[in-house]
């Protein structure tokens, strides 16, 4: 038994020495490092793409919906000085904003300036709109035919879908007055949108499969992007295809984890990453299938777990004013104390057990327990701060916000039933088994989820392998 529990390296350091659990741990000398990823390609450490197409297909538009920036800050078509090289490779940051993306202008983007593709080493989206009754015309054939992309993913976009279900339900609805016959707007409204699809299928994404042929790296998509009178871009729809297909087609595990904290679209997207990379940490503090955990875990250990876990997670959900608070370690224990609705100094001393309803030595199911808490409590109070930035963009999170934040989902049925699910599931038969866990870890966030949704703070968008 002394052997299968022996020690062994961990990233973590979950054999800390004199690590008890009546030693107080002062998690101000601990020092929080700025969000990385692993397995990035070189030199690659934001998400670049290459946003090509003619003026006034929505390129602007696009940018602002998938990243959550203001369409005029995007740079997209509104760049007028410059060389055409100096146009298109200038980058576009968004500091304070979006930390993870780096923006190309497509201004000047020519067949003579195609050699310079491979500087773009993420993505390039192709933007042509449905208004146009040639969708494929000599640009989109020097680009499609010429240009030497390489392992570049391209996505093509046919834009403003929706001027083609207008134009098919005006036609439609003339018919209709012609017959004299009274008007079903409902059934005109699908049969429009059927006719619509069928045009697409055949007149444009048709299309340009005839030109072109199927590609491998190359995904079509089509987005609705409605405008009302007031100028005010409405709801588009494609948007979640848009953001699902461009993670799959990328290939090096780094750069999906770059785009999934570069998009602010999905937040089941970034969801699902937290969850995978926090079982990445949660498996390599507890262990591997032949030892899989230490029985005595103290405070410093499970901190340093906290802590890694908390980096990771902050680096998914990509909101640029919380970052710089994870040096304050009042600011990292709000997130403590809402994984396990106890105080920090109650989690980190002798009453850590009682805190958590556990009684005797910290074994492999609590410990297993304790860090899965750790990962759902983390996951879910970042949901809760995606949806402020998104509802409220003009605001910037303050310890006083996580503060907020922590306090509700201390206090919600929501963080009860996730502490409840992973408590009460977690026994010897299933803390060994890693997919095992990782299926009570997504079933208590879940849990914690279905209670927020409630608040009005939760949106599932999408729900990808």
């Amino acid at each position: 038994m002394a052997t299968y529990y022996s020690p062994r390296p961990s990233p973590v350091n979950l054999n800390a020495p004199n690590d008890e659990y009546n030693l107080e741990v002062d998690t101000s000398k601990i020092v929080v490092e700025g969000p990385t990823f692993n397995n990035l390609p070189e030199s690659c450490d934001k998400f670049r793409i290459l946003v090509i197409g003619k003026a006034g297909v929505g390129k602007s538009t696009i940018c602002s919906v998938v990243f959550g920036v203001p369409p005029e800050k995007t740079g997209v078509s509104h760049r007028t000085v410059g060389t055409k090289r100096e146009k298109v490779w200038q980058p576009i940051t968004f500091p304070g904003e979006n930390e993870n993306l780096v923006l190309h202008d497509s201004g000047g983007f020519e067949a003579g300036d195609l050699k310079c593709v491979d500087e773009i080493n993420s993505f390039i989206r192709y933007c042509i709109s449905c208004r146009s009754n040639r969708p494929i015309e000599s640009a989109e054939k020097e680009f499609f035919l010429n240009a030497d992309v390489g392992d570049i993913p391209v996505v093509v976009v046919f834009t403003q879908f929706d001027t083609l279900v207008d134009d098919h339900f005006c036609q439609l609805r003339r018919r209709q007055r012609n017959r004299t016959k009274a008007v079903d707007m409902d059934q005109l409204e699908k049969d429009a949108m059927n006719f619509a699809i069928a045009d697409y299928d055949s007149n444009y994404r048709g299309q340009f499969e005839r030109e072109f042929g199927r590609r491998l790296r190359v995904a079509i998509i089509r987005l609705s992007m409605p405008q009302p009178e007031d100028g005010e871009p409405m709801e588009t729809s494609g948007v979640d295809s848009l953001v699902k297909e461009t993670r799959g087609m990328l290939l090096a595990d780094g750069l999906k984890l770059l785009w999934t904290a570069a998009q602010c679209h999905s937040a089941d997207m970034k969801l699902k990453e937290s969850i995978n990379l926090g079982m990445d940490v949660f498996w390599k503090a507890v262990g591997t299938s032949s030892i899989p955990f230490i029985p005595f875990v103290g405070a410093t250990a499970l901190y340093s777990a906290f802590i890694k876990i908390l980096k990771i997670i902050n680096t998914i959900w990509g909101i640029p004013s919380c970052t710089p608070l994870l040096h304050d370690s009042k600011v990292r224990n709000l997130f403590l104390q809402g994984c396990f609705d106890a105080s920090a100094g109650d989690i980190l001393t002798s009453k850590f057990l009682v805190a958590l309803n556990f009684f005797g030595p910290l074994t492999a199911t609590q410990t297993s327990t304790v860090i899965l808490k750790m990962i759902a409590g983390i996951s879910l109070l970042y949901e809760k701060l995606f949806w402020y930035i998104k509802n409220h963009p003009e605001r910037v999170v303050s310890p006083a916000t996580i503060g907020r934040m922590v306090m509700e989902f201390r206090r919600s049925q929501g963080q009860r039933n996730m502490s409840a699910r992973l408590t009460y599931r977690i026994n010897i038969t299933n803390c060994y088994d890693k997919a095992a866990c990782l299926a009570e870890l997504e079933e208590a966030v879940e849990a914690g989820r279905s209670v927020m949704g409630k608040e009005g703070m939760r949106r599932k968008t999408i729900v990808h392998k």
